[in-house]
């Protein structure tokens, strides 16, 4: 048995209520499906999982570790992550600028790529120190020595916690990307639904800037 039923009973409640909580993912694939619909919400959600994937493989081979108990990497993971938000969400803004001026013609809900949403939220996963720093101090609690192979079971609790999620956020970018998808024929509305987006990831910028800082 490579996980204790007890431990892993726990472990699926706290995982579920931690996901279902409102935090920047959530934000992050509302904002990509209000601004390119349910694909592009879906495509960012899968980016996002993925991105936990590769933070489980870190953590199970101890190198978040490293970079929970680095100042410096922690830092510079940081300060990627928002620079990378902040530019996706000026790119956003000006988008909504150009809707509002008629500059250029507002692209449809839904034309944005796909593997473009997909490769930022795969970015901003993997230039977040907090999910290093998440695991490494989540997932040990979970996981039972006495059975041995700590970071197998390391990495098998990050996968369900990345399955959760993934069920949870494809079905808010599902519901959320049909919504704004319905009323985006207006270029009006379609510019403004580009503002909100960008508004959200220049907030989250600034979320991991100032107060996502390394944990005393």
């Amino acid at each position: 048995m490579l996980l204790d039923p007890t431990l892993f009973a726990a472990y699926l409640v706290a995982a579920t209520v931690l996901t279902l909580s409102p935090g920047p993912d959530t934000m992050f694939v509302l904002a990509s499906s209000a601004s390119g619909g349910a694909r592009s919400g879906i495509a960012a959600t899968f980016g996002i999982a993925s991105g936990c994937l590769v933070h489980a493989a870190l953590a199970a081979l101890g190198v978040s570790a490293v970079i929970a108990a680095s100042p410096v990497a922690f830092d510079l993971l940081r300060t990627g992550g928002a620079l990378y938000l902040l530019w996706i969400g000026m790119l956003a803004l000006r988008d909504f600028w150009r809707g509002l001026n008629h500059v250029s013609p507002s692209p449809a809900a839904g034309e944005q790529s796909s593997w473009a949403a997909f490769r930022r939220g795969l970015t901003t996963n993997i230039l977040n120190p907090k999910v290093s720093v998440f695991y490494v101090a989540f997932l040990p609690q979970f996981a039972n020595p006495e059975l041995g192979h700590v970071p197998v079971q390391i990495l098998l609790l990050a996968l369900v916690h990345t399955a959760i999620g993934l069920i949870w956020l494809s079905t808010l970018a599902a519901l959320s990307g049909t919504a704004a998808q319905a009323v985006a024929r207006n270029p009006r509305v379609r510019a403004w639904l580009d503002g909100i987006a960008g508004g959200v990831y220049v907030l989250l910028a600034l979320r991991m800037f100032f107060l996502e800082r390394r944990p005393a």
